[in-house]
């Protein structure tokens, strides 16, 4: 990969479809002036963007996520690959999911969970669903080494724009809806396909820093205080893309029950919860008193922003706690609309970033690409400068005083 110190000519191939990617020369920009040894944290890794421009260049990264499936991208997008060896693995698991009887198959989390089922019905066809417990069966029997890479392989067979594994469109999305009642998706022959896809990608990129990533908490991260040099990331917008939707189509195959992602799903920055019953909305009143019209949705779409206000809130108290005095922070934000009133998130970020002493130093903006949008679009009806102000996002960059 050829990168330049302007950041321009970065370009890294994607091995999983995901549907709100950050630019990688955000990344790179971020990181301008630090030295090699430094260790940045990506507290919301998502599609693992961050992490693996980092690891490009040299960087030590430590990610997290509370999104089952972005962990396994930003582990698989960031491991050494030895192409031969991963492709005799390959077709080891191949031959092992082809001998497989569908008595000697037991998912639990599928097979002792009746909503599971429903859903595995419900999206996928009898022939993809029998080849499909196959090699979940194998597949999950890894837990070292290229284990992320070989869930991956399978999740990229169902995450798809079109055709795929699953009776679903528009799955990358995290849009999916129904649109067969057959498929013909030859399971086994795609998972080889997508193997070796992922080898290739791997295998043309080149990694010099240690990244390691974990399943975790942006607002309790599992860190020291004062232990990370930058923070580089992207919160979750509000009334954002609902990325578990289409991800739960993978993650049921990966060890995942309905519920437990349901439960994900629930407590994600973002989702459209009233706060706890324990939350201090003082302080969410506080961090939104900047934004004009909260006072004229209604009680259901108020408390949605408080609970995203104090969820962001929490992440900057994270994020100030474990950034070492003097370092950066670059999030990138951006706004919302939510029944025509225009919600100024990046105001909420620096309110909030500001209660734990992290001055905003620098703020630019930047316009989404058309086929990278993370937000629903304004109403028909809506004004026009508020449909163009949601086409854009800030890179706002914060010094821990």
């Amino acid at each position: 990969m050829e990168t330049s110190q302007t950041g321009s000519n970065i370009k890294l191939k994607p091995i999983h479809p995901f549907a709100a990617r950050m630019a990688p020369e955000i990344a790179f920009e971020a990181l301008e002036g630090l030295p090699k040894e430094s260790i940045i944290l990506d507290p919301m890794t998502g599609s693992g963007t961050v992490l693996r421009t980092i690891s490009e260049l040299g960087y030590n990264g430590i990610g997290f996520d509370i999104d089952p499936l972005s962990v396994l991208m930003a582990k698989a997008w960031t491991i050494p690959i030895n192409e031969k060896f991963f492709l005799q693995k390959t077709d080891q698991i191949l031959i092992k999911a082809n001998r497989l009887t569908e008595t000697s198959i037991h998912l639990p989390w599928i097979d002792d969970d009746n909503n599971t089922k429903d859903f595995i019905r419900f999206w996928f066809g009898p022939k993809q669903i029998t080849d499909l417990r196959k090699l979940s069966c194998i597949v999950n029997q890894y837990k070292y080494g290229y284990a992320s890479l070989y869930k991956i392989a399978l999740s990229r067979l169902i995450i798809t724009k079109t055709r795929g594994a699953s009776l679903a469109a528009d799955v990358s999305h995290s849009r999916p809806h129904r649109v067969r009642e057959t498929n013909d998706f030859d399971v086994f022959k795609e998972y080889e396909k997508s193997c070796r896809k992922i080898s290739r990608i791997l295998n043309d990129n080149s990694r010099e820093g240690t990244i390691k990533v974990k399943k975790g908490d942006a607002r309790k991260l599992r860190l020291k205080s004062s232990s990370v040099d930058c923070i580089i990331t992207s919160p979750p917008y509000l009334n954002a893309l609902d990325y578990m939707r289409g991800h739960k189509l993978s993650l049921v195959w990966l060890g995942h029950s309905i519920g437990e992602l349901s439960s994900i799903r629930s407590t994600s920055v973002g989702s459209e919860k009233a706060p706890e019953a324990s939350s201090n909305i003082s302080i969410a009143k506080e961090i939104t008193k900047n934004i004009t019209g909260i006072t004229e949705l209604p009680p259901k779409k108020i408390n949605m922003v408080y609970r995203y206000a104090l969820d962001i809130h929490n992440i900057l108290k994270e994020s100030a706690r474990v950034l070492k005095p003097e370092c950066k922070a670059t999030f990138v934000v951006g706004n919302s609309c939510l029944q025509g009133i225009y919600i100024e998130n990046t105001s909420i970020v620096k309110e909030a970033a500001g209660r734990f002493g992290l001055k905003l130093v620098k703020s630019e903006e930047r316009e989404i690409p058309e086929n990278k949008r993370y937000l629903p679009p304004p109403n028909a009806g809506e004004q026009s400068v508020l449909s163009k102000r949601m086409r854009t996002e800030a890179v706002m960059t914060f010094v821990k005083q």
